[in-house]
């Protein structure tokens, strides 16, 4: 059981913010999905929740750690959960019947209902890219493309 008491003892204020990974093709796995409608123009949309699985051989050992309070420490990708968001809306349900048919999903004659189910687990290389927070200049990261692992 955790002991909170010894974690909430610890200093306030003090927590790094963890650092943005180097872009690159990374291995993960689609952990889960939400359906919803609560971006800014309400548009409805399915979101995947990717958990990342292995690092792009193109990205240095030394950018694979993080500084922190005592030090050096890998950084753990499977505690860095990203999202990507397909909306549904005619005219880009292309882009989830992509994801879906290189998940080795076969969508024919069925409905979004039936099949996205099946893509939790999916192992997919995601797409990790960098971007400057306008307000903060903050270098953070977002998700471009997803694809099944396979594809």
């Amino acid at each position: 059981m955790v002991d909170f008491s010894t974690l909430l003892r610890k200093p306030a204020g003090q927590a790094p913010k963890p650092k943005a990974l180097p872009p690159g093709d990374y291995t993960g796995a689609i952990a889960k999905f939400e359906v919803g409608d609560n971006n800014k123009n309400k548009t409805p949309y399915v979101r995947f929740f990717l958990n990342l699985t292995g690092w792009p051989d193109s990205v240095d050992e030394a950018d694979r750690t993080q500084d922190g309070p005592s030090g050096s420490h890998p950084i753990e990708l499977g505690k860095r959960q990203l999202r990507r968001d397909f909306f549904l809306t005619d005219d880009a349900l292309w882009r989830l019947d992509e994801l879906l048919r290189s998940c080795g999903i076969d969508p024919s004659g069925r409905s979004y209902e039936e099949c996205l189910p099946e893509a939790a687990g999916a192992q997919v290389v995601v797409e990790v890219q960098q971007y400057m927070n306008q307000t903060s200049g903050e270098i953070g990261n977002q998700v471009g493309k997803v694809v099944g692992a396979g594809a």
